[in-house]
């Protein structure tokens, strides 16, 4: 039997991701587990699949908004009241640098992605997707010389057109929202779930044991 797999497809603008990120990244639970954080576009991810975005089905923005703060105060995790300024905002900018981050540097993409997640959805600070924002903290991890190659890489046309591939590959999978999680477990089975109440559903399908109930399994 081999180590069992996941993938989490994510975009910054998913606070829901940010909730799936926070728990892959530090429940116990997946400690045993090889993780992939897949940069998507999760407009294109609409747009692909003919689902309209939250903010545009009655209701559904004000249920899916107390569902993020539920999560936030079961988890203790820090989430901004009012969704950050502007939202929802353009993110294939900040995506494509951790595109170049997931591909050059894949033992730093969780640590700047929680830095990005909580400067946005933890403080409500927008200007975390913006090139400033991101920068800073691309600087602070990597020291100016390789943040401005990194900046160089991802505006290159051609990672554009690996972070378009990431969304359809995700739309392949059966993906219509993020985030999106594709599993592969030990005996080499695979299967992908949707959406934060699921992550039972994955920890049954990977075949580990429940931890604290904190975690949502």
């Amino acid at each position: 039997m081999s180590t069992p797999k996941l993938t989490l497809y994510f975009d910054l603008l998913s606070p829901f991701s940010y909730i799936a990120f926070h728990i892959l990244k530090n429940s116990p639970t997946f400690a045993k587990c090889d993780i992939t954080y897949t940069p998507v576009l999760l407009r294109d991810l609409f747009t692909i699949c003919g689902n309209p975005p939250p903010i545009a089905v009655k209701n559904k923005s004000i249920w899916l908004n107390k569902e993020r703060l539920y999560w936030s105060r079961r988890l203790n995790l820090p989430m901004c009241e009012s969704p950050p300024a502007g939202f929802p905002f353009p993110t294939a900018e900040v995506q494509s640098i951790l595109l170049v981050l997931s591909e050059r540097y894949p033992e730093k993409v969780a640590e700047v992605v929680e830095r990005m997640y909580r400067g946005l959805w933890g403080d409500g600070d927008s200007g975390i997707v913006t090139t400033d924002g991101f920068m800073g903290v691309l600087e602070d991890v990597f020291g100016e010389v390789v943040a401005g190659e990194i900046l160089c890489s991802s505006q290159d046309p051609e990672t554009k057109l690996r972070l378009t591939e990431n969304t359809q590959k995700a739309v392949d999978t059966g993906a219509f929202g993020l985030p999106w999680i594709e599993c592969v477990n030990a005996q080499g089975e695979k299967e992908c779930f949707w959406g934060v109440d699921h992550m039972e559903r994955v920890v049954e399908f990977l075949g580990f044991e429940r931890a604290d109930s904190k975690w949502g399994f």
